[in-house]
């Protein structure tokens, strides 16, 4: 059994080092160790470059070392291998935690304060809405955007989610699906887009949903820079000053330095961190679907290829 293991994380030698150590007594490779292309059984990967996937002829299943997938199905050598998503209930928590810092951030207005002690002003204290108070819209309920949901419902928000995909079982918070699209931006005072990066995604919040949403509410953008057209995104803010965006993810990263998201008052911008991978966990779940499929012989693709994720 021949795995590669290949990312651009900045610890990928620790990755590596705990992927080794848990695949113990198995032969783990790295493009530098030159091993025989046509026996490797296994690929663990964050950004692969495409051609050092063509050389891949025989994988039987690709483990992506992230939540998107787009890494891997946008190589144009990639036809139909099996993909084993990371759907890590700790790599939720992580986006949860931050989600809720720039919904506190702007629910209780510290941004206000923030300038106010930058100009050395004793700011009077500014009327706050409570948790029950604000309607929080997951757009991207899959596994990542349930998870949020739940946590922000047992802190009191009321909680919406819009699916493109009808819902086949309840969930634990109403759930609009494609005609009811409209419904769901107009009733929602803060959205976080969790949507993954597709062709049907692409541009999906552009000035026509924009204009849909409450005027003085708040955009959290985690999932992917491609479902945001950034163009209409900055007219809206420039004519809205009440309207604000936290956005984590970019069409194209870094974000140049002459962007002009950068100077607009409105915004708030973490450079794709709110779900970094959470290593150890990772790890854990990877070698268990690992393990699964060893002892059972099945490998189904998490992914689907014709909706792209």
């Amino acid at each position: 059994m021949n795995i590669l293991f290949h990312s651009t994380f900045i610890n990928n030698k620790q990755w590596l080092r705990n992927i080794k150590k848990k695949f113990k007594g198995k032969k783990i490779y790295t493009f530098k160790d030159k091993p025989n292309y046509d026996k490797i059984d296994y690929a663990i990967v964050w950004n692969l470059p495409d051609k050092l996937f063509a050389k891949l002829k025989n994988l039987r299943a690709i483990f992506s070392l992230g939540a998107g997938v787009e890494h891997i199905l946008n190589l144009p050598s990639y036809k139909d291998t099996p993909i084993v998503r990371l759907k890590d209930p700790a790599l939720a928590d992580r986006i949860f935690n931050h989600v809720l810092s720039q919904i506190l951030n702007h629910q209780l207005k510290l941004e206000h304060y923030r300038k106010a002690q930058k100009a050395k002003i004793w700011q009077n204290e500014l009327d706050t809405y409570l948790n029950n108070q604000i309607q929080v819209g997951i757009l991207g309920a899959g596994f990542i955007g349930t998870i949020v949901g739940q946590n922000l419902q047992k802190i009191n928000y009321n909680v919406v989610g819009f699916k493109n995909t009808p819902v086949k079982k309840k969930n634990f918070f109403q759930i609009y699906s494609k005609n009811k699209l409209n419904d769901f931006i107009k009733s929602s005072d803060i959205i976080i887009s969790i949507l993954p990066s597709t062709p049907n995604t692409t541009n999906f919040i552009n000035k026509n949903f924009l204009r849909k949403m409450k005027k003085k509410s708040l955009l959290i953008n985690v999932g992917r820079g491609t479902s945001v057209n950034e163009k209409d995104l900055i007219s809206h803010l420039k004519s809205n000053k009440n309207f604000y965006a936290s956005l984590d993810v970019f069409k194209e990263e870094p974000l140049s330095k002459k962007h002009p998201l950068w100077s607009l008052k409105n915004v708030i911008i973490t450079p794709h961190i709110a779900g970094v991978t959470v290593l150890d966990s990772a790890i854990e779940q990877i070698h268990n679907r690992w393990l699964q499929i060893t002892k059972t012989g099945i490998i189904k693709n998490d992914v689907n290829l014709k909706k792209g994720y």
